[in-house]
């Protein structure tokens, strides 16, 4: 199949090699061509603008991957998006996580031009992206989900059918608030245990070995050990994503107190140089002993 694939981020450079890797001519776009060099010399093609890419002849497929809204609108809507050269048939796939209204606007749009469109936000970190082993949430046309399984399959383990464009996206946003407050709980008891002197790993030990235990304690309980903070997904993006959860929750008459307080603490971590790093760097603003050697 002939993909375009838009935004070219830690995930995004990720999913499109793996897609070109199962054999898919892969035509490239991202605001900063250097991201796009490995895939180049794997046999991509690149374009010069997300309007462009939707031109390249007998283009099957779009798939985004971009950061936040104004990304999405600049790439869809904007002087160079792709929905004003989109031809009649075209499928179009959203990998990333947006407002529930945006990514309705967009399907209409899609659907407008004679396309469809298929949002599929994904849960995992950059390992799975590498790996090919995401977890896809998928909203839109179920035949247009059933229709797309070799797609999905090349950068998923596993893809979810939810429901109607929009449900997927609320479901991921809930998924990351589910993430930010396990991560609070974790810095807040790494805190408590390192001023108790006892070690987080003993801490974990009892709690993987307990009915609260999770894959997630021991893949960002390690890193908070090592004081590992490479960014498998940013603060930056956990903000952004709270934010649209908090937005929606208000739409909603959805009180969210807990997830309110969580991103404030994302924001300090912002105000201090962190939202590039992971995540588990938001430990550092409830422990600031950590910034220190030894701490």
């Amino acid at each position: 199949m002939r993909i375009g694939f838009i935004g070219l981020g830690i995930m995004g450079s990720r999913m499109a090699a793996n897609l070109r890797a199962k054999g898919h001519e892969v035509v490239v776009y991202n605001r900063t061509r250097a991201r796009a060099d490995a895939l180049l010399a794997a046999g991509a093609t690149w374009a010069e603008s997300p309007r462009a890419l939707a031109a390249t002849p007998g283009l099957e497929l779009i798939c985004t991957c971009v950061a936040d809204p104004p990304a999405m609108e600049e790439i869809a809507f904007g002087a160079q998006g792709f929905v004003a050269n989109l031809a009649a048939g075209t499928r179009v796939v959203d990998f990333s996580t947006q407002f529930p209204a945006l990514i309705r606007r967009l399907a209409a749009a899609v659907a407008e031009r004679g396309g469809a469109l298929l949002e599929a936000p994904m849960t995992g970190s950059r390992n799975a992206a590498q790996a090919g082993t995401l977890l896809l949430m998928c909203g839109g046309d179920r035949a247009l989900f059933d229709a797309l399984q070799p797609v999905l399959a090349a950068v998923s383990a596993k893809a979810i059918y939810v429901g109607a464009i929009g449900q997927a996206t609320q479901v991921k946003l809930i998924g990351n608030v589910f993430i930010a407050h396990m991560l609070e709980a974790l810095s807040e008891g790494a805190a408590l245990a390192a001023r108790s002197d006892i070690p987080l790993a003993k801490v974990l030990e009892v709690v993987q070995s307990s009915g609260y235990a999770s894959p997630y304690w021991d893949f960002k309980g390690k890193a908070l050990i090592e004081r590992d903070f490479t960014t498998h997904f940013s603060i930056d993006l956990m903000h952004k994503d709270l934010t649209l959860a908090l937005a929606t929750a208000h739409d909603k008459r959805v009180s969210m107190p807990g997830t309110a307080a969580i991103r404030e603490v994302y924001q300090l971590a912002r105000v201090q140089g962190r939202g590039g790093q992971d995540i588990m760097a938001t430990a550092t603003v409830i422990d600031p002993d950590l910034n220190r050697p030894g701490g």
